[in-house]
């Protein structure tokens, strides 16, 4: 098989967007950021002469994080170690980036139940950082609110050891909440607040959960979007609002018995 690696062109977003379609029953979120992604740089494309078959990218993050995300293979070329193969030439990409000093550390984000990369991860030195569950709503009929005020150092109060943005995390740092603020929308309804951001948006809560969400699920969808479904990351030290979510109308992402994103971070 004649594998080639190169960074993807504008050329490429075609094949791009034809890949997203085969992931998750053509619900990648991939379509979406593929323009985006390309112009941003750093995203890579595995081919078989002209057929892409696979992509990962890597992205800057304050406080010097090389994030990696977007590790897609096609459904016709999986279980040929080409994921790990792919994986290897991020990683080696990153880790360049660490010895030249433009970075320190190294992380991504992944669903609980993907079993084999985060056994590939741990066996490459990559350590669990944090865990967030993961809730859905269906869509609602949105209402629109204006942007608040800019979030606040308190938000570490609700998010101790990484900030969500969509499925990325940041670092609890001031650098970051001035990063998050061009990031997201924050908004406030009857005094309770959350924000809404990322390329796959998520809802935060910047207050605990409780009655006051019934009010709020439509200015909720009216910063997704229309006829997005509204999901939630929660911290798993608030555990305990989860079922103030339940009896709101919210349920596992995936209908699992407790759906969680994991954070993994390596570091020399």
């Amino acid at each position: 098989m004649n594998i080639e690696i190169r960074v993807l062109r504008l050329k490429d977003l075609k094949a791009v967007k034809a890949l997203a379609k085969l992931i998750w029953e053509g619900h990648d979120y991939l379509q979406k950021v593929a323009r985006f992604w390309i112009k941003d740089g750093c995203f890579w494309g595995m081919f078989e002469g002209d057929i892409l078959i696979g992509c990962a990218k890597i992205t800057s993050l304050p406080n010097k994080v090389v994030w990696l995300e977007g590790l897609r293979i096609h459904p016709d070329y999986q279980n040929q170690g080409l994921g790990t193969r792919l994986s290897k030439h991020i990683m080696d990409i990153a880790l360049n980036l660490i010895r030249s000093g433009e970075a320190k550390h190294i992380e991504f984000s992944t669903y609980y139940l993907n079993k084999e990369s985060i056994a590939i991860s741990k066996q490459a030195g990559f350590e669990l950082m944090d865990e967030y569950y993961i809730l859905s709503h269906e869509p609602v009929r949105p209402a629109f609110a204006e942007k608040f005020k800019k979030i606040e150092a308190c938000i570490k109060n609700y998010y101790p050891v990484t900030l969500p943005l969509g499925w990325k995390f940041l670092h609890p740092t001031a650098t970051s909440i001035k990063w998050l603020n061009n990031q997201t929308n924050l908004v406030q309804v009857n005094g309770e607040l959350f924000y809404v951001g990322g390329e796959n948006p998520t809802v935060c809560l910047l207050s605990p959960a409780g009655y006051w969400l019934k009010d709020a699920l439509p200015y909720i969808q009216g910063a997704l979007g229309k006829n997005k479904p509204i999901e939630i990351l929660l911290h798993k030290s608030r555990r305990k609002e989860l079922s103030a979510l339940f009896k709101r109308g919210f349920h596992w992402w995936e209908e699992g018995t407790e759906d969680i994103v994991q954070i993994f971070r390596y570091q020399p």
